[in-house]
């Protein structure tokens, strides 16, 4: 027999063990090891890494099965948990989402819903307009103890770990279960004459507002400053959560949109939270920076200027202007 010969008779015993094996199904309970599966990979790569991590047990029936079922252009990138061990060809079919997958997600602090929902249907969670159509499920949230008209405010920021092709009601509950554990946490200890809402809405202002960790109270206090003195929040956030699109900078026209989120036009809280903020926010919203301060400008930088009067406030912004030129 020819060396070709040879070859395409192992071809064929591949391909005919590859048909008839028995594929069982993968222990999702079992013991699972972390892989991270970065864009642009090779086939190869993703082999390689996947046996150093001892889930598969060959390389090479790996790269074959991806040639066979035309995988190689279709795995996608993502943190995935594997148990040891399994199927090469199963681990294929997960990595390409054709079988359920345990992936890791981060939902960052600060995302809106419409946010979280693309980040969701990206990983293959669940699709983006399912998800959204939940968000307003007024049963749902209501069960939940949602005092809003959606739940935002309530899918916590955090890294999760979830199959790919779960319910949106299953994922939402898991968001705002983890929101609740950290919220009572935090509430325990807390002074703050707010009631729950009250915070998760001024956690939502803060959380767009501030940019360093060590700023977060200090903008909270002042937030809470300009409430007890019933003065409007004047927050740039609000306005830019109205607007159809975000802008590096509001106009006067811009801050004279009506709505009952911009807070330029009225006093006291928006009716809802404008994103899902995290536990830097909340924390912050409950154990506010205690001082006199009743205005900030942004440096540009991330940081802030912080003014007791109008007229500091106004030396302030100046100072900024003339920074910026």
């Amino acid at each position: 027999m020819t060396r070709w010969r040879k070859v395409i008779a192992l071809c064929l015993l591949i391909l005919l063990w590859t048909f008839c094996a028995e594929q069982l199904p993968p222990d999702y309970n079992g013991p699972k090891r972390e892989v991270v599966i970065k864009p642009g990979m090779s086939v190869t790569e993703v082999a390689t890494i996947l046996k150093e991590r001892e889930i598969i047990n060959s390389t090479i029936l790996f790269q074959i099965y991806a040639w066979l079922y035309n995988y190689t252009a279709r795995i996608k990138p993502g943190r995935y948990r594997f148990v040891p061990g399994t199927d090469p060809q199963l681990v294929l079919k997960m990595l390409v989402r054709e079988m359920p997958a345990f992936i890791f997600i981060t939902i960052p602090e600060g995302a809106t819903n419409e946010q979280i929902a693309r980040i969701l249907e990206e990983n293959d969670i669940c699709h983006r307009d399912s998800f959204l159509a939940v968000c307003s499920d007024t049963t749902l949230f209501r069960r939940l103890d949602i005092p809003f008209a959606t739940v935002q405010g309530y899918l916590f920021p955090e890294t999760y770990e979830f199959q790919t092709a779960t319910a949106p009601q299953t994922v939402i509950q898991r968001l705002v279960n983890q929101f609740r554990v950290t919220y009572d946490n935090l509430k325990h200890t807390s002074t703050v004459n707010l009631t729950e809402s009250q915070v998760v809405i001024l956690a939502s202002i803060v959380e767009k507002e501030a940019k360093l960790s060590e700023e977060f109270p200090i903008i909270a206090g002042v937030f809470l400053n300009r409430l007890r003195r019933n003065i409007p929040l004047q927050s740039c956030a609000t306005v830019q959560y109205i607007l159809p699109d975000r802008k590096e900078r509001l106009t006067l026209e811009d801050l004279k949109t009506p709505s009952p989120y911009n807070t330029y036009l009225h006093t006291g809280l928006p009716p809802g939270p404008i994103c899902n903020p995290g536990k830097t926010a909340l924390q912050a919203v409950l154990f506010p920076a205690r001082h006199d301060y009743l205005f900030f400008v942004a440096k540009g930088d991330g940081s802030h200027i912080f003014s007791r009067t109008p007229q500091e406030h106004e030396t302030a912004m100046n100072r900024f202007k003339r920074t910026n030129r």
